[in-house]
């Protein structure tokens, strides 16, 4: 199929190696196959990625569930022009995340009087950190320690480098990068809580409406490219080469094990992870404003378009 008739698409995302199934799925032809130009943008942070999102600038998001459920509950911090409708149609994956600090921040007890750096203070995986440093030291928002906002991956590193925060969450390869630098890695987060569900592809509803049958092909484009992933070692990893400046050989065999293996890791059929989504909403209830309780993990999901397009029925 030619250039010219293969429908366009237009992601938003961050940074980082969980990209690699959108990645492969470029370099191997998977899109094409299903007729389908796909290109990704990195966002410098959840609040303008949001916003891009509903400004239709992007027709698809890879982004923590957590951005989709604040939105849908009226306690994300970035001002609208539109009412949210963003839901949750395949998973990324559960919990690629580390703990990353400073090289004199040797424990969670460390932290306590400093400054932990996160993208938004009430979205992504800040509630990671504030729950980690609750359970591991006892260590209470505010009362213990402070947050610095940000945006993304790499600001969050660039404010440890020049000491405006101590600590912060981290993916990879940037976790693996700054432990090469002399920082410590306190702990892997998914391994950490449990059952956990990270990224997830997003959508607008209004969008979805619109452009169902396209919608199918992405997904099953999508679900084939995180099925490769596991199933072809050699490819994935020139692919991480390719994508990540300076990445090594060994460095894209430990990268390749951290997504494939683990308590984390990519989702091996693009699934949403329904008892992860749990983790998820307890600590929204835990530490989101306005205060709310949320139980209801299928409110910020939409399930149909996947179940259609793989025969896959999740249970959960």
């Amino acid at each position: 199929m030619a250039t010219e008739d293969l429908t366009k698409l237009r992601m938003i995302g961050f940074g980082g190696a969980s990209n690699l199934p959108t990645w492969l799925a470029m370099e191997a032809g998977i899109f094409a196959k299903h007729g389908l130009d796909v290109s990704i943008t990195r966002t410098e942070g959840s609040m303008p990625q949001i916003q891009d999102m509903m400004a239709d600038k992007y027709d698809i998001a890879t982004t923590s569930i957590d951005n989709i459920i604040a939105y849908t509950e009226g306690q994300g911090p970035a001002k609208l022009d539109a009412p949210f409708d963003m839901v949750a149609v395949m998973g990324v994956h559960s919990g690629m995340n580390s703990i990353v600090t400073r090289p004199e921040i040797k424990s969670y007890a460390d932290i306590k009087g400093k400054v932990v750096a996160v993208d938004a203070p009430n979205t992504g995986y800040a509630f990671v950190i504030f729950r980690l440093l609750e359970e591991k030291a006892g260590l209470k928002l505010d009362r213990d320690y402070t947050i610095l906002s940000v945006g993304n991956t790499h600001l969050r590193m660039d404010a440890l480098r020049d000491g405006r925060a101590v600590a912060a969450v981290m993916g990879g390869p940037s976790d693996q990068e700054a432990a090469e630098e002399g920082y410590n890695i306190l702990s892997d987060c998914a391994a950490e809580l449990g059952g956990y569900q990270g990224s997830v592809y997003g959508v607008r509803r209004t969008w979805m409406a619109a452009n169902g049958e396209t919608l199918q092909r992405y997904i099953r484009a999508t679900v084939e490219a995180h099925e490769r992933v596991f199933a072809d070692k050699a490819t994935s990893m020139s692919v991480l080469m390719k994508r990540i400046k300076g990445l090594a050989d060994k460095g894209a065999e430990q990268l390749y094990k951290s997504l494939t293996s683990g308590a984390g890791g990519l989702s091996k059929h693009a699934e949403i992870d329904l008892p992860g989504m749990q983790t998820v909403l307890s600590m929204r209830t835990a530490y989101g404003t306005p205060k709310l309780v949320l139980t209801e993990p299928r409110k910020y999901l939409d399930l149909g378009p996947y179940e259609k397009a793989t025969g896959r029925v999740l249970a959960g």
